[in-house]
Order: C-alpha cells, then structure tokens, then sequence
C-alpha cells in the first residue's frame, strides 16, 4: 500500500544554515524534476490506446532527454555534497542502501570510474537535442535514413484534437542522431537492445539519486529544520 510521510520546515531555522540551505532546496529542485519525467516515461510505456501509439514511441525518447537534461545538472550538485565536509559526513549516516546510491552517482562524476560513460550517455544528449535542436547533427541523421532503404520512408500525423498530433519523421531522425551519432551503437549491433543498456545506465542514476537525495533531505530536514 502507497503511503506517505509530511514533515513542515521552518524556513527562518533552515535560513539559518547558511549556504547549505540553497543546496538542499536546489537538491529537492532537482528531485521533483527529475522524479516528474521517470513517472512520465512509465506512464507513456503503460499506456494501452490504439489512437495514441504513434505517440508513445516519441514520448519516450522525450522523457529519456528530460532525465539525461536533469541528471546533467544534478550531477553538479552531487559534486557540492561530494565536496562538502559536514554534508559527507552526514552521507556517512545515511542507511547503506542510500550511501550505495551516492557512491553509484560519485562515479559518474569528474574522474569517476564511470564518467567516460556519463559524458557520452547523458551529457551529449543533453547538449544537443533536449535544449537545442542540433542541425549539422539533423542533417547527417536524415542524410543517412533517405540512403538506406530499410529507412528512407517515414511519416507525419495529425487528429482532432492536439494530443493526436506527432511528427513521426522527427522522432525517427531524432532516434539516429541519439542512438546513432551520439552513441555511436554500431549497425553490427542490436539497436534496441544497445539503446536499452544505455537507458539503463540513465535510469538507474535517475534512481540512485532519488532514493539518496529522499533520505538525505529528510533526515536534514529532520535535524536542522523540522517544526
């Protein structure tokens, strides 16, 4: 059964900490958002209606970017509790299946063991098709399907109402430049089953930082500034 636990903070105590005070507001920024587009990606792999399955694919990808936009911001401020004396100490704390999800974010910062893989897996999708429509990346991508004739035909959709509509040509150019040109996932290979290992990489970051930050934020919040 689903449950949940409130706690009400005091702001003027929590303003008292000082310069860790905007850091644990901007972990919990980061939190919702990053939370919002898991729960979204689940929900557009569950949906179950004909007149949408042209959506769904497109909708995916989109909630995948968004986290890989997200986790790209949030890694930074992984690095600010990584760096913080008082916060790792708190880290040390933490139950271990939270301290296990902030070592699996640690590696993926700078020299990380998985940094390399963090770059090419979350940052170049973030830099280059969440917040910007990248157009040497498009011109290649699309250059490439129209030679080959396994992909040179898509198609384009639109309804009654605008929950209908979706260029399906964007998200098929979309898919090459991710899978592609980004992450460079061979045409030796199995496309989807490379894209879904990568995507478990991304999700699985996604987790580690919400489960880590769920108990960190409370149990601050608990300490430091709970009515």
């Amino acid at each position: 059964m689903s449950r949940t636990q409130t706690i009400f903070v005091d702001l003027q105590r929590l303003l008292s900490t000082g310069p860790e005070a905007s850091l644990i507001i901007r972990l919990m920024m980061a939190c919702n958002d990053i939370a919002l587009a898991n729960q979204c990606l689940s929900t557009f792999k569950e949906e179950n209606s004909p007149m949408r399955e042209h959506v769904s694919k497109g909708a995916q990808m989109y909630f995948v970017r968004l986290q890989c936009g997200h986790l790209k911001e949030a890694m930074g401020l992984i690095d600010e509790v990584y760096k913080d004396i008082n916060f790792s100490q708190r880290v040390q704390r933490l139950t271990h299946q939270a301290q296990e999800c902030f070592h699996n974010l640690v590696n993926s910062l700078q020299n990380g063991p998985d940094h390399q893989k963090f770059k090419d897996y979350v940052m170049k999708v973030r830099h280059k098709t969440i917040f910007h429509y990248d157009r040497k990346l498009v011109d290649r991508a699309l250059k490439d399907r129209a030679g080959r004739s396994g992909t040179s035909c898509s198609k384009i959709t639109r309804g009654n109402h605008i929950s209908l509509w979706r260029f399906e040509l964007s998200d098929d150019i979309l898919d090459s430049v991710i899978c592609r040109h980004i992450w460079k996932i061979p045409r030796s290979a199995d496309l989807r089953q490379e894209a879904d290992r990568i995507c478990d990489f991304v999700s699985n970051l996604c987790v580690s930082f919400l489960d880590f930050c769920g108990e960190f934020i409370f149990s601050y919040i608990q300490e430091t500034a709970a009515i």
